[in-house]
């Protein structure tokens, strides 16, 4: 009977109803999803024209641009992002087209300031900076953009505002992968925080059980998993945030395999969280 008593009261101080929940959410959560995927580092095929469409035969178009754009879809009205196709008898239909380009970063840029409002486990300090790159820099260059284009009377010039649009700010191919990894690395952070908060209760538990209740191997095998899958993902997720937030617009595309390296990262993580509140159940069975 004391034993069973020292067993519940140890449960409730290990929460493990709780962390298992929590877990299970960074499982889910601390990889970026729809989010990320519609907004994902493009490959090198995805940037060439025949994966994006029709760059315009206008000596004045970039040839080598990438779209910026996540969500177009290769037909064959659908030219470069940067470098719209664009002649005097279409420019009312050419400046429209980048008007509305420019109107779908300031609703992502948003959603983005939305984003990092709403998470409680963003540090203090990454919120800043996330804030004051999306909210100081981007947000306000976009919009400066846009009074440029309404009052544009040329290609040339249309043409220079677009290029502007996607490579001095990057909103889908940066500043938004950066802003979901970002949150994703610090939400997975925090849930390690709180494992390691756990391991000094779950060791001496199993410690004292053991000489009173015999042969806890199953206990001490699952806490030796656990242990290395907190410290396997704290590896991964210490000091990635800051690598992050160093990115540019102007680093794209050298920059992406930092992007690539943090998503793969996080799938590690998400997979080491799952394995061990697996070893947390096997803890709590073991020691029932």
């Amino acid at each position: 009977m004391k034993v069973r008593r020292f067993r519940s009261t140890l449960f409730k101080r290990m929460g493990l109803g709780a962390v298992g929940a929590i877990v299970v959410t960074a499982a889910s959560a601390s990889v970026p999803g729809a989010a990320f995927a519609a907004h994902a580092v493009r490959s090198a095929a995805d940037s060439t024209p025949a994966a994006v469409g029709t760059i315009s035969s206008s000596p004045d178009s970039v040839s080598d641009s990438v779209p910026d754009t996540a969500t177009s879809t290769p037909n064959a009205t659908n030219t470069n992002a940067s470098s719209p196709n664009c002649s005097p008898s279409v420019f009312s239909t050419a400046q429209q087209r980048v008007e509305n380009e420019l109107e779908g970063r300031v609703s992502q840029l948003e959603d983005l300031t939305n984003r990092v409002n709403a998470s409680s486990a963003v540090t203090s300090s990454d919120k800043a900076t996330l804030l004051s790159k999306i909210t100081g820099i981007e947000l306000p260059g976009i919009e400066a953009l846009q009074t440029e284009v309404r009052g544009e009377t040329t290609c040339v010039a249309l043409r220079a505002d677009a290029h502007s649009m996607v490579f001095d700010y990057r909103v889908y191919l940066v500043m938004t992968p950066e802003t979901d990894l970002v949150l994703a690395t610090d939400r997975a952070a925090a849930i390690e925080a709180r494992l390691v908060g756990l391991e000094s209760t779950i060791s001496g538990a199993i410690a004292r059980l053991q000489a009173t209740a015999g042969n806890l191997n199953g206990a001490q095998d699952a806490y030796a998993d656990f242990e290395a899958r907190v410290s396997a993902a704290e590896g991964l997720t210490d000091g990635q945030s800051a690598s992050l937030l160093v990115l540019t617009p102007q680093g794209y595309p050298a920059n992406a395999s930092t992007l690539h390296g943090a998503r793969a990262n996080l799938q590690t993580v998400r997979q080491d969280l799952i394995a061990a509140r697996a070893d947390l159940n096997t803890i709590r069975e073991d020691l029932s």
